[in-house]
């Protein structure tokens, strides 16, 4: 750890001494999973809503795991309020969790990824189980037949565009043996590079919209009819262990995510979200 880290930690701790009883926590997340969480919550209590709210086009995995990490939480009695920073966080936030300038990460990481900072992070029960992350292959409106046509047993024909900051999907694509594979960190700019034909397709979890499909402000991608890419990990939250916080915040997510099992509002939001759908249980499975 660097002698700033170290600076940080100490400045963190000293806080933790002073800081009122709800002190207020800064937690970064991207800024489209923000208002889109922000619309689908449409202004109701973080302790009120139902699972049926994820019944939303605008729905996906991010905006689920979001909310649903600030509903455990609270089920679990972590009472301190957040003050949510804007931003391309993708890349940075392991590095902050490690040094403990963030709290926790209210997006799951695969726990091969957790696996890396595990000296640092604490680890939460996966809240998807390996073997039910499937992923679909996203490419432009216009281009749909013609690169279903292209793939048979790996992606030797197409080319994709991922990060190397997600572990799992970059290694499993390498593996997929792809014509070219692109790295970029911000997940618009892909879609936009894939909606536009640039790149021919992204990896992406399934929604509630049939066909699949994402748009935003100057990209439209939907699903290839067919084909299903299995990713072969579990995801978990982690909360950093150097965080003044961090075994209260830790305490309270067992806690909430246990209640939230027990009541299978976790599966259900998945559900309602369409990120777990029987709409693609007859797809052929790409895999390595």
């Amino acid at each position: 750890m660097s002698w700033l880290n170290r600076l940080y930690l100490k400045l963190l701790l000293f806080l933790s001494l002073v800081m009122p009883a709800h002190a207020r926590i800064s937690i970064s997340i991207e800024q489209d999973i923000y208002e889109y969480a922000k619309e689908i919550l449409a202004d109701q209590p973080i302790a009120e809503f139902s699972a049926e709210i994820f019944n939303h086009p605008k729905c996906q995995r991010d905006v689920v795991e979001f909310l649903i990490a600030q509903r455990a939480l609270l089920e679990g009695g972590f009472a301190h309020p957040f003050h949510f920073t804007l931003g391309n966080y993708d890349a940075r936030n392991l590095k902050l969790l490690e040094s403990g300038l963030l709290l926790m990460s209210f997006d799951t990481i695969w726990l091969s990824q957790a696996h890396t900072i595990k000296e640092d992070v604490y680890i939460s029960e996966p809240i998807i189980e390996k073997g039910a992350y499937f992923a679909g292959i996203y490419t432009a409106r216009t281009n749909r037949a013609s690169l279903r046509n292209k793939i048979s047993t790996d992606l030797s024909q197409v080319s994709i565009v991922s990060s190397q900051a997600w572990l799992v999907d970059w290694v499993t694509l390498k593996a997929l043996n792809p014509k070219q594979l692109h790295h970029e960190d911000d997940w618009i700019t892909m879609a936009k590079l894939v909606s536009n034909g640039w790149v021919d397709a992204m990896l992406v979890s399934f929604n509630n919209t049939r066909p699949f499909f994402y748009e935003g402000p100057g990209y439209r991608i939907e699903a290839v009819e067919g084909i299903k890419v299995a990713l072969q990990d579990s995801r978990h939250f982690v909360v950093s262990r150097h965080h003044p916080y961090a075994k209260e915040a830790r305490a309270a997510l067992q806690l909430g995510l246990a209640k939230l099992k027990a009541q299978k509002f976790i599966y259900q939001a998945y559900r309602q979200c369409g990120f777990i759908t029987p709409l693609v249980d007859d797809w052929h499975i790409l895999q390595p």
